[in-house]
């Protein structure tokens, strides 16, 4: 399939821009046209991101890595320990129990993507880009989210919209 997504500036200066050039080298295709965001269906693969400047897309970006075959590792991104919650070990847990081979460093993930992944119970961790970045993957897999409503944090439509382009899931408070 393809999505494309308006409303976006090429030249942000937010770090999660950093995100459209990281998927790109792990092969998505994916790339601006005119005004839109367009990415379509694409094989992955694993490589190493050090996200020291751009912290905020390891949530999503693990989701990725973990969709990719082969292994993955991102870097430099101790300071997700002290956020809305440790969002490595969050990840972690949340990965791991979607069936995903996930290892915690000091600073980051090792992931191996490419497994059969399965539906889970995810636990929020009352964070709102952990709800977010397991929510595609729940919509996919099927699975809960549990304290899913931190969404609104940053986000308060976020699974209006994802309804919008046709994903559903379940939440919960």
């Amino acid at each position: 399939g393809e999505i494309r997504l308006t409303g976006l500036d090429p030249n942000s200066a937010q770090g999660d821009r950093a995100l459209v050039g990281i998927l790109r080298d792990m092969g998505a295709d994916i790339r601006w046209e005119g005004d839109e965001l367009v990415a379509r269906a694409s094989k992955l693969h694993g490589l190493h991101a050090d996200c020291s400047q751009i912290p905020d897309v390891v949530p999503a970006l693990a989701v990725a890595m973990a969709a990719a075959e082969g292994e993955s590792r991102i870097s430099g991104a101790a300071r997700l320990r002290i956020k809305e919650s440790d969002r490595l070990s969050a990840m972690c847990a949340a990965l791991s129990a979607a069936g995903v081979c996930i290892r915690e460093t000091e600073d980051g993930l090792l992931i191996r993507g490419g497994n059969r992944l399965c539906a889970a119970k995810i636990d929020g961790c009352n964070d709102h880009r952990i709800v977010m970045a397991m929510a595609v993957l729940c919509a996919s897999l099927g699975g809960t989210i549990r304290g899913a409503e931190a969404v609104n944090k940053s986000y308060p439509d976020f699974f209006r919209t994802l309804r919008a382009l046709g994903l559903r899931m379940d939440v919960r408070p």
